[in-house]
């Protein structure tokens, strides 16, 4: 009788010290189950909001920030039309610098005529000024300054009465800025001419050559500004990627959305308590695809009413998978012990 106690308290100790160094030393494979949120590794967004303005926005989904976001405003009575290149909305995939579309802008291009017809005027006053001038040369700048007067009173008229046939909606909104454009030239014509005649009737002035040499050098300074806005309104793809499709936008109506063709990016909510257990580069399987997890969020979440955070794993790019869908995915982490593994397990039960 007391031998077989002895035997069984025996194999009882070599049982207790086998778990024992098993919890230790034996490692088990440990994976989470979770559900990823697919997007592309960046995207580009050009969206129209409510009151006509047009917002670029271009963002790394894989670090979650915003890289670049430009806000294009346009002035109250500006008569704006944006016009999307045909060839962009007919592609599936762009490259780095198409054009996406053009903003067409009537008064910039207002601005950018009446500027340049300043400079036209200020460049002949300094001609006129620091060159010598015959007398025959006075008769012939009166008799352009006439015509000028003249070429502007009719434009007046044909103004006069497109507006009348505009306000009726006889002639669109196109020929009638052409119109007003037209009667910009003349008034700068006019104001050449002028300048022309003043400048030979009065002679040569030093100090007034100096004067018109300053506003020189402003105007160039204005159509500059003015040359890079408009050169602002052309829109170009910053990278390569695919064309698609998106109605709206958080922020308003979606003129085009591009995405990354790189790789895959998806966002994947862990519970707190499994934290311990992944690091980065684990390998995440989806369906027949592997991915690795690239970042590890710091900040915790409220996910289902239990703490979680956010891992972002990365994907080879595949044409068949779409944006926004939701799929599961697990997370293969590295092997751990029994005694860990057994630890989980009471923790899990404990905190449900």
């Amino acid at each position: 009788m007391n031998s077989r106690r002895i035997i069984v308290f025996s194999s009882l100790i070599v049982v207790i010290v086998i778990v024992i160094i098993a919890s230790i030393y034996v490692k088990i494979p440990y994976t989470i189950k979770s559900k990823a949120l697919f997007m592309p590794a960046a995207e580009f967004n050009l969206v129209r909001t409510s009151d006509g303005n047009l917002i670029s926005s271009f963002k790394d989904n894989i670090k979650g920030v915003v890289r670049s976001y430009g806000i294009t405003e346009f002035q109250r009575g500006d008569v704006v039309q944006f016009l999307l290149n045909p060839k962009i909305s007919d592609r599936k995939y762009v490259q780095v610098g198409d054009t996406i579309g053009w903003i067409v802008s009537n008064e910039e291009q207002r601005k950018l005529i009446q500027l340049k017809g300043e400079l036209s005027i200020m460049k002949a006053e300094m001609d006129f000024f620091t060159t010598g001038q015959k007398p025959e040369d006075i008769k012939t700048a009166k008799e352009q300054l006439e015509l000028a007067k003249e070429q502007l009173d009719i434009q007046k008229k044909l103004l006069k009465r497109s507006t009348s046939l505009f306000k009726d909606s006889i002639i669109p909104q196109q020929e009638y800025d052409i119109e007003i454009n037209k009667l910009n030239v003349k008034e700068i014509e006019l104001g050449i001419a002028e300048a022309r005649y003043l400048s030979i009737s009065t002679g040569e002035k030093k100090e007034q050559a100096r004067l018109v040499a300053a506003r020189i050098a402003n105007i160039e300074s204005q159509i500059s500004q003015v040359s890079q806005r408009l050169a602002y309104f052309t829109f170009t793809t910053p990278m390569a990627g695919m064309v698609m499709l998106q109605r709206e936008n958080e922020i308003g109506e979606n003129v085009i959305a591009i995405g990354d063709t790189s790789n895959w990016v998806g966002v994947i909510p862990v519970q707190l308590k499994e934290r311990d257990y992944l690091k980065l580069n684990d390998t995440i399987d989806f369906v027949e695809s592997k991915g690795t997890i690239v970042g590890i969020d710091n900040s915790i979440k409220i996910i289902d009413r239990r703490q979680a955070f956010y891992v972002t794993g990365l994907w080879p790019f595949n044409e068949e998978l779409l944006s926004g869908t939701m799929a599961e995915v697990v997370i293969s982490c590295p092997e751990i012990s029994v005694k860990d593994y057994l630890l989980r397990i009471f923790k899990t039960t404990k905190g449900s």
